[in-house]
């Protein structure tokens, strides 16, 4: 059987006189021989379950694009219908509860719109068939009688429980928290099929949670014979071979500024003034790329986690910790590789010139944020701080630069979301407090720096042409945006309207500007936030829009972020002449498959941090049931009300739960009112509330009002 014979149906089911034709009827045309027939009948089989082509009622095969298919990614909830993100569909689309196909989340599906969208409602589909399925470990309650159990998952979009047979018991008892590896996948004959791999405990704790939603994703804190084989190979220190054609950068004072619990220190910098009264800023990030070559294991391994995951008290690296923690993280006194980027600004803080090079550190002095702000902020002297004048004058130099240069991007329209982050204090399955983190003028100074980096990265090598991997950010979902209009207007604060209709980034920074003058700023501001789109990784070069900027990659942080690894492999083999057209080619291929890779691990990535604060959010909040706190209305739904208390933790009153009136949400007016006594309750709105409850199946806090 050919090699391209699949490639040879497509086109011939792609032809314009193509009338749909049956499994026999297509082996009659391209086989030959018994043999033959017989592969392609295997080759058809293999076509449909990759969603290549598809069969009518009838047995009749056409393309999955001519019959009006698509491929997308189901993501379900606990009620049992779901949304299907798909690539050039602007807007998710709804599939109703009988018509998932036995998709369980996150499954990779065949699809077909089937109701488009009308007015403010989504697009509606059915999915045809599950082309991949991404679900393969779940945890939850083991259930069992004498002849067989089941499995009650934790994570209600799970909307499957899982049969066990007697024989896949292993050692579970009825009511134990398990692991279950599914065997057999839901179908309309039966439900899934399991065994048991390991017992997690008797009881549901934080530790247990927590693991559970590590075990369910894949998400491993250990790496593989192979990768810690090399990475066992790997020198402890810079060798010799490695100074090699590299500047060595001893001369300038280096430090780095990061969070006092930070390991894995990517970053360093330093700040001057040169002989021609420009500000001379250094920035240093770690040559991961030295150590972590192409294609092999550590490379691989990666790749597959992408980026690094901080959540609780723990950190799930994507490299293994002598690398993250030790040889690349740039500690203090220790010589270390980089890759340097030197920029000059003038007094205005504009940019002059800048260069790259690899080079050869050793930082001075590790600084944390909050001695290094108090410095600025205070002239406090740490102990850190006040045995060096070099480094106190550098640091006045950074503040004064970094707010130049943050003048500059507010200018042009970047928007500026300081919200300050929440974290939580735990001790072992006990969550002892939520706390906020202010945003500084030591962490500023940071973003500022890297945001500047990353900006002459991206525009040298765009200038270039060279296959790169850049930063995109989209334009806002002018529906959701539409929504924050309606609700500021009540404030009597309006949008500007361009002819062209456009929306800018500095229309979103003036709406900014204008809501921190309100009582209800914090609240507005976090659904202004939502309603921007989620960057991602493309081989493109697309404007970044929240920073309002032409040109955007991630560079500077590759012990954590496999995109800056990627790139960093493209400037080195370009700053020693090696990027020939064979090398191009190969980056032309390779970059799509790698943005859209690490894109999809960020989300995730992204999702489990919120999943775990959650979990975190709902054992501390369980030791204050029946108690009364202060919080605003961030939310308004059909179905309740959510609150963002002031601690930080957001939580749900149910309509149905409110004594005094039956509630429901007026869309129009975007408030909920109350059907008999009219009363109001509108976006933003002070209220004060009591913790009724903690649901830690839908991990969500229940509300009332005082």
């Amino acid at each position: 059987m050919r090699a391209n014979i699949s490639d040879l149906i497509v086109k011939f089911m792609n032809e314009v006189s193509y009338q749909k034709a049956t499994k026999a009827e297509i082996v009659r045309i391209f086989a030959g021989s018994k043999g033959e027939r017989l592969s392609l009948e295997g080759v058809l089989e293999k076509m449909e379950e990759d969603g290549i082509i598809v069969r009518d009622r009838k047995g009749r095969y056409s393309t999955a694009e001519k019959s009006g298919y698509l491929k997308g990614t189901i993501r379900l909830n606990s009620k049992g219908f779901g949304f299907i993100a798909s690539e050039g569909q602007n807007t998710d689309v709804f599939i109703p509860k009988d018509f998932t196909g036995f998709a369980m989340d996150k499954d990779e599906v065949l699809f077909k719109i089937t109701k488009p969208a009308e007015g403010d409602s989504k697009p509606e589909g059915i999915v045809k068939t599950v082309l991949r399925r991404n679900t393969n470990i779940v945890v939850g309650r083991f259930f069992s009688n004498k002849n067989f159990g089941f499995v009650v998952p934790n994570n209600k979009k799970m909307l499957y429980d899982i049969f066990i047979p007697k024989k896949m018991f292993g050692k579970a008892s009825d009511g134990d928290i398990v692991v279950c590896r599914i065997l057999k996948y839901p179908s309309a004959e039966k439900k899934p099929e399991g065994m048991i791999t390991e017992i997690l405990g008797a009881q549901r704790t934080l530790s247990i949670d927590i693991q559970s939603e590590l075990l369910q994703r894949e998400v491993k804190d250990v790496f593989g014979q192979k990768v810690e084989g090399q990475t066992a190979l790997l020198p402890d220190k810079v060798d010799p071979d490695s100074r090699k054609n590299r500047k060595t950068l001893n001369e300038r004072f280096i430090y780095t500024i990061d969070g006092i619990d930070a390991k894995d220190l990517d970053d360093a910098i330093s700040v001057s003034l040169n002989e021609k009264g420009l500000f001379e800023l250094g920035v240093y990030i770690a040559d991961v790329s030295h150590y972590v070559e192409e294609k092999s294991p550590l490379d691989k391994e990666a790749l597959f986690r992408s980026t690094s995951i901080y959540f609780a008290d723990r950190v799930i690296p994507m490299l293994p910790p002598k690398i993250s923690n030790g040889l690349c993280s740039l500690n203090p006194n220790e010589e270390k590789l980089v890759l340097s980027v030197t920029m000059r600004f003038n007094n205005n803080g504009r940019l002059v010139d800048s260069e790259i090079h690899e080079g050869i550190i050793s930082s001075s002095k590790r600084l944390n944020y909050d001695e290094v702000s108090d410095f600025i902020e205070n002239n406090e002297l740490s102990d850190n701080i006040s045995s060096s004048l070099d480094l106190q004058e550098s640091l006045k130099l950074a503040a004064e630069l970094s707010q130049l240069i943050r003048k500059n991007r507010n200018k042009r329209g970047s928007i500026d979301f300081d919200f300050p982050e929440s974290f939580f204090e735990i001790d072992g399955d006990k969550v002892l407090a939520v706390k906020k983190r202010e945003i500084r003028t030591a962490n500023k100074i940071i973003e500022d720096f890297m945001i500047a980096t990353n900006e002459v990265i991206a525009e040298t090598f765009s200038a270039q042409e060279i296959p790169f991997l850049y930063r995109e950010h989209e334009t806002p979902d002018p529906e959701k945006l539409a929504v924050i209009y309606r609700q500021i207007e009540r404030y009597n604060i309006f949008p500007k309207v361009h002819a062209d209709k456009k929306i800018y980034p500095s229309d979103v920074q003036y709406i900014m500007n204008k809501i921190q003058e309100l009582p209800e700023k914090d609240a507005l501001s976090y659904n202004l936030l939502r309603a921007m789109q989620k960057a991602k990784y493309s081989p493109n070069n697309p404007e970044h829009f929240g920073l309002a900027s032409k040109h955007y990659c991630h560079f500077t942080a590759p012990i954590r972020r496999y995109p800056d690894l990627q790139i960093h492999r493209i400037i080195k083999e370009t700053l020693k002449g090696k990027m020939d057209g064979k090398r191009i080619k190969h980056y032309e291929k390779l970059l799509p498959d790698v943005a859209e890779r690490t894109s999809l691990m960020e989300v995730e990535a992204d999702d489990l941090e919120r999943t775990v604060d959650a979990i975190l959010s709902c054992y501390f909040m369980q030791d204050h049931l029946g108690e009364q706190f202060d919080g605003k209305i961030t939310g308004i739904t059909n179905f309740g009300l959510y609150i963002l208390l002031d601690n930080s933790i957001e939580g749900l009153i149910r309509y149905a739960d409110i004594e005094d009136d039956y509630y429901e949400y007026d869309e129009a007016n975007l408030y909920a009112i109350g059907e008999r006594t009219k009363k109001i309750y509108r976006f933003g709105d002070k209220v004060r509330v009591v913790v009724d409850k903690v649901d830690f199946d839908f991990r969500e806090i229940r509300l009332s009002f005082i």
